[in-house]
């Protein structure tokens, strides 16, 4: 296997078709072809076979995408580190976060990181939290934010930020803001009775709330579900409603009162999570990208009293 074989199986893959993946990369669907052609003879068996829905990997062609997106990310690496040593400035950051998360952690640290790099070309790669640390095997971003209760890749460095505390977020007229101060910690029982704004079911904070339920034995009137975290916090606010919301998530401008709304933490060190930021292990680190990590790591420390030192 060579890179260009790589890449081009690669691009048959993700984008489902020869045709696609020839304009994809700028090529001739002949081209495309005669690689697949070429590797499948290398190897002695067929890398794809048709399926309903385009070209889909048989047994030995997921073996060699694996292979290949290795030395893709093997290859990027070693670009990355030439150009350190040439001294270049240049160079192309791949982010892998959440569309949630972008909204409110980005905006705080790429400013002052774009003015120390501004010859950086930086790609933001949006998807759900439970995909992007496939996205950081199969080589496609450099760094992901995750949360996640433990480490569990062997094959990722995992950088832990903070310690992410789970708050309840109450409208202003539900008995729980009436009766206690915002800010305070409260056990999720005192809860119980308010109808609840829930995210749906394949979310982390689903997860969590539903083992919240369970152990405290609460079957709560859940008023409507959401996708959005977001989406689920503003409705709390103004229907009168409470849910679960994981502080990293705050806008930064918020407080723990407001007109509309008010938040509590719920007690329980057994419902922290942990906040990552991520990379492949035996990855060279250009200076651009440890900036980047530098930054996000002063901008935790100053804001959540549960970050962790270096």
């Amino acid at each position: 296997m060579n890179l260009r074989q790589a890449e081009h199986l690669l691009a048959v893959y993700e984008e489902g078709s020869v045709s696609q993946a020839a304009n994809r990369l700028g090529i001739s669907q002949p081209a495309i072809s005669q690689t697949i052609q070429m590797a499948e003879r290398e190897i002695g068996m067929s890398i794809f076979r048709r399926g309903p829905h385009g070209r889909a990997l048989t047994y030995a062609g997921e073996k060699y995408l694996a292979t290949a997106r290795q030395l893709i990310a093997l290859e990027g690496s070693l670009d990355r580190e030439l150009r350190e040593l040439r001294g270049e400035s240049q160079g192309k950051l791949r982010i892998g976060i959440s569309v949630t998360r972008a909204m409110f952690l980005l905006p705080q640290v790429l400013p002052n990181f774009l003015e120390r790099h501004q010859g950086v070309e930086l790609e933001l790669v949006e998807a759900g939290t439970s995909d992007l640390d496939f996205l950081l095997l199969d080589g496609r971003v450099d760094l992901a934010f995750l949360l996640s209760v433990e480490k569990i890749h062997p094959d990722l460095e995992y950088i832990t930020l903070c310690r992410d505390q789970l708050l309840l977020i109450a409208g202003a007229d539900t008995a729980i803001a009436r009766s206690r101060a915002p800010g305070d910690t409260i056990n999720i029982q005192e809860a119980r009775d308010e109808a609840f704004i829930s995210l749906l079911p394949g979310h982390g904070v689903r997860s969590l709330q539903d083992r919240i339920f369970y152990d405290n034995r609460m079957s709560p009137r859940i008023l409507m579900e959401t996708s959005s975290p977001e989406v689920a916090r503003r409705l709390a606010i103004v229907c009168g409603a409470v849910a679960l919301f994981p502080e990293t998530l705050m806008p930064p401008e918020a407080s723990d009162s407001s007109p509309a709304g008010v938040w509590f933490r719920v007690g329980g060190n057994h419902y922290l999570r942990d906040f990552f930021l991520c990379y492949p292990k035996n990855t060279f680190l250009p200076q651009y990208i440890q900036d980047f990590i530098a930054a996000t790591r002063d901008y935790f420390r100053e804001r959540y009293t549960r970050a962790i030192p270096d």
